[in-house]
């Protein structure tokens, strides 16, 4: 099977990951905008899906364990059943996301994990599964394939009930919880500003951190040059600069405001679906959007030129919507230094001067 990408062009999908693509699971991710409301009140043409992002990461995390594999002098070969979990945890990795991406875990107060429902979707999927490779996953070891695919999209070695024997690593592809340096903010972050257009080609100057890093001698991590110390900071300047204009945008947070309103109000009760649930596969953007559309305020998402913002900060009308947000820098969200595991000549490790300052902003609306 061959999908044309956006990102990576065409991407081959070998016989049982085709599988995986075709459940109901996955292709209810083509009703999932990637970046919920954004595309209804900041940028029309943003409407990537979850469906894409999650086949772009599957690409990333192959030629990320390609590169690693490259790079290093480790001898000890991944065994074929972890790459392939590997491989199926980055395609998996957000398949549990609710309608509108993150603004339904905002909705439902955070009740609502899109982790911890992707463990119920991998589930679902495997006691599916007919393709041999597929079932070797879940059959073979005791189900070992499967409780690697949940803990590397957890992100956390402590979902096991085995070591993993040298090959530790696999960790940090991912859901990378040492240092944030995953494919899935690789892919996202090309993705999104293809879309965006907010950044520019320096701007965007990270891929050598994945294509250059390697495997450290114990088998316990990834390393990443010293050269491409500079290019993490970039990464994460490019990642707080997305949030700033785009995903946490003034505007795409009054919208955010007025969608949890018509959520909580109008169908509180959909925040108890998940993914094992019978209501599960109808569950997504226009499904929900269907059920407030009828509400008065439901015409500020269809119609975001009404939600004008005020030149002062006096809320006090009874139409006024006050929107605030703090938006770490991207000194703060990068980790300290000690979270890198870095190789090669330090003397080409560039200085970084961390920008700590967040941006915040009280915003206020009206309705019209």
């Amino acid at each position: 099977m061959l999908i044309e990408d956006e990102v990576h062009g065409v991407i081959e999908l070998p016989s049982h990951i085709q599988e995986i693509v075709e459940h109901p699971l996955f292709q209810r991710l083509k009703k999932i905008h990637q970046l919920g409301l954004v595309a209804w009140v900041i940028a029309p043409h943003a409407n990537q899906k979850r469906y894409d992002h999650c086949l772009g990461t599957y690409k990333s995390a192959q030629e990320h364990l390609r590169a690693i594999e490259r790079n290093s002098k480790y001898e000890t070969k991944l065994p074929d059943w972890c790459r392939k979990a590997v491989e199926i945890a980055a395609l998996l990795h957000d398949i549990g996301h609710g309608p509108m991406s993150h603004a339904w875990e905002k909705a439902s107060h955070n009740k609502f994990n899109h982790e911890e429902n992707a463990l119920d979707c991998v589930d679902r999927i495997f006691n599916d599964a007919r393709h041999p490779e597929l079932v070797a996953l879940r059959d073979e070891g005791s189900g070992r394939g499967v409780r690697l695919i949940k803990a590397l999209i957890l992100g956390d070695t402590e979902y096991l009930n085995f070591p993993m024997m040298g090959h530790a690593y696999i960790f940090d592809i991912v859901h990378n919880n040492r240092c944030g340096l995953d494919v899935d903010k690789w892919d996202y972050l090309r993705r999104d500003n293809k879309r965006l257009k907010i950044l520019g080609p320096e701007e965007m100057d990270f891929d050598n951190i994945f294509l250059k890093s390697r495997i450290s001698q114990d088998g316990q991590r990834i390393e990443y040059r010293y050269d491409d110390y500079h290019r993490i900071y970039t990464l994460f300047a490019a990642r707080a600069r997305l949030h700033v204009e785009a995903y946490q945008h003034p505007k795409n947070a009054a919208a955010e405001k007025i969608f949890v309103d018509l959520v909580q109000r109008l169908a509180p009760q959909m925040f108890d679906l998940r993914s094992k649930d019978a209501g599960w596969l109808n569950l997504d953007d226009d499904y929900i959007l269907e059920m407030v559309k009828n509400d008065p305020m439901a015409a500020y998402i269809r119609e975001p030129q009404r939600v004008v913002e005020l030149p002062s900060l006096d809320c006090s009308g009874a139409n006024a919507l006050p929107v605030s947000r703090i938006i770490e820098g991207p000194g703060s969200t990068m980790k300290p230094d000690k979270a890198f595991a870095l190789y090669g000549d330090k003397r080409k490790k560039r200085k970084i001067n961390r920008c700590l300052s967040a941006t915040t902003f009280n915003k206020c609306f009206t309705l019209e």
